[in-house]
């Protein structure tokens, strides 16, 4: 078993229910969920974190998940992807 904060956590938020195929906690289809596990570096883990924001955000969930999301990177020792990303967001608009 790893050590505390050696991998990305997955952007499960153990909210696991579907809706027309898509899971209403963190808006991942099945296939999604999948390239989870087949991912092998945390650079691609990454790519998948944000089309789950993306997903997020299209579904409304953004700010929920996130928020969770970020609760989870936090007990697992690791930075959050969301963080780069909104950080990026903001040099753009100014």
């Amino acid at each position: 078993m790893g050590k505390k904060g050696d991998k990305l956590p997955s952007p499960c938020i153990d909210i696991c229910k579907d809706k027309r195929g898509v899971c209403v906690g963190c808006g991942r289809t099945k296939k999604q969920k999948k390239s989870w596990k087949d991912a092998g570096s945390d650079r691609a883990r990454e790519a998948l974190v944000l089309e789950c924001a993306e997903a997020a955000k299209s579904l409304g969930i953004y700010e929920f998940w996130a928020g969770e999301y970020r609760r989870k990177c936090r007990k697992k020792g690791r930075e959050c992807p969301l963080d780069q990303l909104e950080m990026e967001a903001e040099a753009a608009q100014s």
